[in-house]
């Protein structure tokens, strides 16, 4: 009952928030806005070894990649690996890497990393890796949206994890935090990434701790 209980708990105060934003039109704007902050956290960051910036499809002008070279002039990682991906057949590390280069950065502080499986299997996995090459902090730059999912996927706080991982959340052109029900894309983000933390729970449920 412990561990199942409190993921179901979980699982549904996030179907309530889901069913919160559909009904959102219904809604006073600063409840609205008070449910859209709930998406958001951010850690304290200090100097890590290196900083990941996931995939995001939304993110077409590179906003993510940009704060990852910040950070990286920050001295707050000296490596920057990046979720691989194929956009129209060309290596997605290999643009970021002509796009550090640009900024003054080697790209060899660049990396790709392949990742597969569900969320909840990939993020695993991820861990497992950063914490293979002996890695002990490590920045995750995502959009402020994402930031509370990607908390529950990376949060290193339970079971005595080896490596931390800090998010920081990025404000994004595509996304308005202050205003998302107002905006068509914005909108269906929200709604989108209310599903996804759905399906985190659901996963956590069918897999259980011992895999994470």
């Amino acid at each position: 009952m412990g561990k199942h209980g409190k993921i179901g708990c979980g699982c549904l105060i996030f179907l309530l928030i889901v069913c919160i934003i559909i009904a959102g039109v219904f809604i006073h704007p600063l409840s609205l806005k008070m449910v859209g902050k709930q998406f958001r956290y951010e850690d304290k960051i200090v100097q890590a070894d290196i900083i990941f910036v996931p995939r995001f499809i939304e993110d077409r002008g590179g906003e993510l990649y940009t704060e990852s070279f910040r950070e990286y002039w920050a001295g707050n990682g000296q490596t920057i690996f990046v979720e691989e991906d194929k956009i129209f057949g060309v290596s997605l590390t290999d643009l970021i890497q002509k796009m550090a280069k640009t900024r003054g950065i080697k790209e060899s502080v660049v990396k790709g990393l392949e990742t597969d499986g569900g969320e909840v299997i990939k993020a695993a996995k991820i861990k497992e890796r950063f914490s293979g090459m002996g890695h002990k902090k490590v920045i995750i730059i995502v959009p402020e949206y994402a930031s509370r999912r990607f908390h529950l996927l990376y949060g290193s706080s339970k079971g005595g994890a080896k490596t931390a991982y800090m998010i920081k959340p990025v404000p994004v052109t595509f996304f308005n935090m202050d205003r998302w029900w107002k905006e068509g894309i914005s909108r269906l983000i929200m709604i989108k990434e209310a599903c996804n933390i759905g399906s985190y729970y659901c996963a956590r449920f069918k897999y259980g701790e011992s895999k994470q």
